[in-house]
């Protein structure tokens, strides 16, 4: 049983300068646990640090961590060494519970150890890195038995040892059941700052397009309806179905974000005539300037079952939302926590996966339409999708 104002351990293999969704939301949801908590210890690989970013808890950097053991030959004896620092930790500061924010790497140390000392524990999942090791767990089907010392053998022991599970979505979920099926998931969501979705409210009360356009002059684009992107450019975000929509409608496409698709997607964009701006990954500033500029965002994120790829949340759609763009999405998988086509999103494909161009063109000439699905999105991020409500349902998880 969780104390009511618990000392945690909190650990992640994923972590800052390590850029990635996993590493932003075990900063987030440990900077808004600190204030809940009495202490909040972050155990990291080697590297760890969060730059400019605030930091009001602790911080352990794993300075002899080697994350090439964390499957195959010498990952027992790892496993060892980092039960053997968790034990440490915990004793030194008092601790009395323990989140692995990713199951790899440090997960399997940190079910064993809660396990061990009879604490509470909490391993989260993504949705990514359980489909890269079962791909038919998409699907609802129960895996095979792996090798034990495998990464997917590793995953399953660790959903099976951990006190608790917790996901970001209902999808996810159900997916972790498929790999582990006696578990029990708690869905404890994803989120965005309240800070920052109270500042780009005051920024943007209201949607008006001609606000939209005079911050696009000022960043260089044309005063046309925009289209941005947020993201890895890489096969299950379908960032080609941007490009062919930005060149069916005339709406003018930014595109933020790297990955292996870039050549083909500048190529793809030359071809259809679209307006395209790319931008490698932007930092933050750069980043809100382009949102708060935004008409719509895109998230029409599939599955690749060459990878495992799909949105196990998609935390673009809160980012898009929160600046005040409608955010178009199919709203499958992940997504569906928080797309309901027509209130907080809009599908801009037919039942028959064909873009609905019409629809999309009537929707940016009528400000209002778009400003209510702005508004109800807004309202939604308020109440269920903050980083401070993610940190409340993970303690609710290990209570």
């Amino acid at each position: 049983m969780i104390k009511e104002k618990p000392r945690l351990l909190v650990c992640s293999v994923d972590s800052f300068p390590r850029m990635g969704g996993v590493s932003t939301l075990a900063y987030e949801v440990t900077h808004a646990l600190k204030p809940m908590v009495s202490e909040c210890v972050y155990l990291g690989p080697k590297g760890l640090h969060f730059g400019r970013r605030s930091v009001n808890f602790s911080i352990y950097e794993d300075w002899e961590s080697d994350q090439s053991l964390r499957a195959g030959e010498g990952s027992d004896l790892e496993d060892e060494r980092i039960i053997d620092l968790m034990k440490k930790i915990i004793k030194f500061y008092g601790l009395d519970g323990v989140v692995a924010f990713h199951p790899f790497y440090y997960g399997p140390a940190a079910a064993y150890v809660g396990k061990l000392l009879g604490l509470p524990t909490a391993v989260m999942v993504h949705g990514t890195e359980l489909t890269s090791q079962f791909t038919g767990a998409i699907d609802g089907v129960s895996p095979a038995p792996m090798p034990s010392n495998s990464l997917g053998g590793r995953l399953v022991r660790t959903l099976d040892e951990a006190g608790g599970v917790v996901t970001n979505s209902l999808f996810t979920a159900s997916i972790a059941r498929a790999i582990a099926p006696g578990i029990k998931p708690t869905v404890i969501g994803c989120g965005i700052p309240k800070a920052a979705l109270d500042h780009l409210v005051r920024q943007t009360p209201v949607y008006r397009a001609k606000l939209k356009a005079r911050r696009r002059i000022r960043l260089g684009l044309n005063e046309s309806a925009m289209i941005a992107y947020v993201g890895r450019l890489v096969p299950h975000k379908n960032v080609d179905l941007l490009i062919q929509m930005g060149a069916a409608t005339g709406f003018q496409v930014v595109i933020m974000g790297q990955g292996p698709l870039r050549h083909e997607l500048e190529t793809l964009a030359g071809r259809l005539g679209a307006v395209v701006r790319f931008y490698d990954e932007a930092d933050d500033e750069k980043k809100w300037q382009v949102l708060e500029a935004a008409d719509f965002g895109f998230l029409m994120s599939g599955y690749d079952r060459k990878t495992g790829g799909f949105e196990g949340f998609g935390i673009s759609m809160l980012e898009y939302c929160a600046a005040g763009a409608v955010c178009l999405t199919t709203g499958v998988h992940g997504m569906a926590d928080f797309a309901e086509d027509g209130k907080t999103t809009i599908n801009p494909q037919t039942d028959d996966g064909k873009l609905d161009s019409v629809r999309l063109a009537d929707l940016i000439a009528d400000e209002d339409a778009m400003d209510s699905i702005v508004q109800e999105a807004r309202r939604k991020i308020k109440e269920d999708y903050t980083w401070d409500r993610v940190a409340e349902n993970l303690l609710g998880a290990l209570a």
